[in-house]
């Protein structure tokens, strides 16, 4: 019998500060090191097809490559953070599979084989797997943020989670980079509002209330603040798992307040 894989969104943190053992990412260590394993039963996957939202194109684009290098898309940390290797084997045959099912789905997509893995994929997961054992796609998103594309994408993609092949979002449900970075709010958590929307989106017991909501994302208190105007990418992982959930409720797994001030929630779909 062929384990229905999950689809779940995690929070990646601060570029590879939970690789380095950054102590304000404990929590986000745990999670990825200990809880995830709970929830996904990783040794049944067959493979894993996860979204990163550091990998933006004009059309979705599909990482398509036997093995696939690193690339480190971030700056300013010490030179082990530029060493790290993770060498989960690349699954070709997916990536195709994938293509044909968009193409049928009618979405644009494209293979790229050159591309190196960013650190949406390598900071989590060698964390979660570090045995690199499982064969992974890499999927990026959309430059144009449009949520509708990004749900139907996840539409898209549920039918493999019915080939035990997980379905994982890699982003930020809190990402104005700016703020983070200027350390400008202590110990108030600044987007209470959008992170009770998104449970309550995410949770919800029909799947058009998630749909419909998750449209609507930027008429939500807060919206703006938590992913500014054009800068959205990192709320778009989550959008294209929420597509790939099928008709049940998330169950919110994750909740943490990244520097006492960003809340930061992580959902998994687990049946179909």
């Amino acid at each position: 019998m062929v384990l229905i894989a999950p689809a779940l969104f995690v929070n990646h943190g601060g570029g590879a500060r939970p690789l380095l053992g950054d102590k304000d990412h404990a929590k986000l260590i745990e999670f990825f090191t200990n809880d995830v394993k709970k929830l996904v039963n990783l040794k049944a996957l067959k493979a894993i097809i996860l979204v990163t939202a550091h990998w933006e194109e004009e059309v979705v684009t599909i990482s398509s490559g036997k093995h696939h290098d690193l690339y480190y898309d971030y700056y300013g940390y010490p030179p082990e953070a530029y060493e790290y290797r993770y060498d989960a084997p690349g699954y070709p045959e997916l990536a195709n599979e994938i293509h044909e099912k968009l193409k049928e789905s009618g979405i644009n997509s494209k293979l790229d084989d050159e591309r190196g893995w960013d650190h949406g994929l390598f900071v989590p997961m060698r964390l979660i797997n570090p045995a690199a054992d499982i064969p992974i796609v890499q999927v990026s998103v959309l430059k144009n943020q449009d949520p509708r594309k990004h749900y139907q994408l996840g539409e898209a993609l549920q039918k493999f989670r019915a080939q035990g092949i997980a379905i994982i979002g890699s982003g930020m449900t809190y990402h104005d980079f700016i703020k983070i970075k200027s350390h400008c709010y202590q110990d108030q958590v600044v987007n209470k509002e959008f992170d009770y929307y998104l449970n309550t989106v995410c949770t919800a017991g029909g799947e058009n209330a998630r749909r419909e909501g998750l449209l609507a994302w930027k008429q939500q208190p807060g919206a703006i603040e938590a992913h500014p105007d054009g800068a959205a990418e990192h709320l778009m992982p989550l959008i294209v798992v929420a597509g790939a959930g099928g008709p049940r409720p998330a169950e919110r797994v994750f909740n943490w307040d990244m520097l006492g001030t960003f809340r930061l929630s992580s959902f998994i779909w687990k049946d179909l």
